[in-house]
């Protein structure tokens, strides 16, 4: 059994966690029980063996997008009190070798930057153990602790020598457990990947589930450029100098916030993701000038799920997406109403276009790699918002009910905000910006206005 020692966390008169922190938390320790590798149950035939990137799959860099569901020893024991660590994995290995039969390019690896080989060499899988409780997860948000329960080095990483799928079933002193899921984003969005997250709870919970059918869309909607296949990938995440933090906005919060925006602008019935959204760009974009000292003209980015709009079904698998820019260019414009109205004109545009052929982020990949950069970010200034509050990550079950967190690792880069659902019908928010700005960040009044800030250790 290998064991990982990981030393506290420092605590410095600049150390950002301290106002909000009432005590300093040592990483626990990290024993790795099991690695193993998971095949399909059944093999994958001849005639799909090879999976082919399309122009977008083949700009993102094999980053895994990484989530993790927590489940209590009081959640285990109300099914079965046999719920014993073998057992445990056991299912969930069955059930993911199962599941893996439909997700076949998930079990494959990278043969390079156009191509996965689809061979069955299958996903990985980790068994660990971890020296505290489940607890010290849910009453606090330490963005280091929770790594742990991923496996080692992927969340949001680059990495092009791993399986595209890799799993870490985590248990903790008290009986409770983490599964955490890193996903490759090489070969779908967030939207793929919590199809195969949902897919394989649903297959663990009843085994007579009926296996979806999915639709691989491969390189029919976006194939790669006539010149030929992108070498290499254009966009590559940038773990540098990341901080991450978790707001909870309850509903009443939400609505006293839509009411406002309401009152105050032409959008009379704002979403909760806008809402949010330009909130914290607006408080972002403030915290970056209490730094520098001047306002900087700055863009808030945001993905657009394109299924839809397309005529493609939930179930299609790929990087099926466009981006929607928002960009203020004076101060005088940073208001919440004002946003969210260019955000609202912002989305229509894009949901009018034509996104096969006239697909703004595809043209962006296209100059890109024409000019030979890479898309380390959306720009000097430029802040990603990302929402998965459709996904109801926060009612993936196991058999065990519905996780009583539910958490992303932190990554990607350092002007992120990512929005999800969560059990009282609220948002959750992890926000990611570099230390200095969320040093101010995390204390603005009008964000903690409508947000409850997650003590972090």
């Amino acid at each position: 059994m290998a064991s990982i020692d990981q030393s506290p966390i420092g605590t410095t008169p600049e150390n950002i966690n301290k106002p909000f922190s009432a005590t300093t938390i040592s990483l626990p320790l990290v024993s790795i029980i099991s690695e193993k590798l998971i095949k399909p149950s059944s093999p994958t035939p001849h005639t799909k063996r090879w999976h082919r990137l399309s122009l977008i799959d083949q700009a993102f860099s094999n980053s895994y997008i990484p989530f993790s569901l927590f489940y209590t020893k009081q959640q285990l024991d109300a099914i079965s009190k046999n719920n014993n660590p073998t057992q445990i994995s056991h299912l969930l290995e069955e059930s993911l070798s199962k599941i893996l039969t439909t997700y076949y390019p998930y079990a494959g690896r990278l043969k390079d930057n156009n191509v996965v080989d689809c061979n069955d060499t299958g996903a990985e899988f980790v068994e660990a153990q971890i020296s505290c409780p489940i607890s010290q997860t849910l009453n606090w948000h330490n963005s280091a602790t929770e790594d742990l329960l991923f496996p080692q080095g992927l969340p949001w990483s680059n990495s092009a020598d791993r399986g595209l799928v890799a799993v870490q079933l985590s248990y903790f002193n008290c009986g409770g457990i983490a599964i955490s899921m890193c996903i490759s984003h090489k070969i779908g969005d967030g939207c793929s990947g919590y199809n195969l997250f949902r897919d394989w709870s649903e297959i663990t919970r009843d085994p007579n589930f009926s296996k979806p059918s999915l639709h691989y869309v491969e390189q029919s909607i976006f194939p790669p450029p006539s010149s030929g296949p992108f070498l290499s990938p254009l966009f590559m995440s940038s773990k540098h100098d990341c901080v991450q933090r978790r707001y909870i906005f309850s509903n009443e919060k939400l609505l006293h916030l839509k009411n406002r925006v309401a009152a105050e602008s032409e959008v009379q019935n704002p979403t909760r993701t806008e809402v949010v959204s330009a909130l914290i760009f607006k408080r972002a974009v403030a915290a970056a000038k209490a730094n520098s000292g001047f306002f900087q003209p700055s863009s808030m980015v945001q993905a657009v799920d394109l299924r839809t709009q397309i005529g493609l079904p939930p179930n299609a698998i790929g990087n099926l997406l466009t981006i929607c820019p928002t960009s203020i260019t004076n101060e005088q414009s940073m208001t919440i109403s004002k946003l969210v109205s260019e955000m609202r004109k912002s989305k229509e545009l894009a949901y009018n276009r034509d996104n096969i052929n006239d697909n703004i982020f595809v043209a962006l990949l296209l100059e890109l790699a024409n000019s030979k950069q890479e898309y380390h970010d959306n720009g000097p200034n430029a802040y990603q918002i990302t929402s998965l509050v459709k996904f109801a990550l926060h009612e993936i079950d196991f058999g065990w009910g519905k996780p009583t967190k539910v958490n992303i690792a932190n990554g990607l880069n350092n002007k992120l905000a990512i929005l999800m659902g969560n059990q009282s019908g609220g948002l959750d928010a992890f926000v990611t910006l570099n230390e200095r700005d969320m040093f101010v960040f995390q204390r603005d009044p009008e964000l903690l206005e409508f947000a409850s800030l997650v003590p972090s250790c």
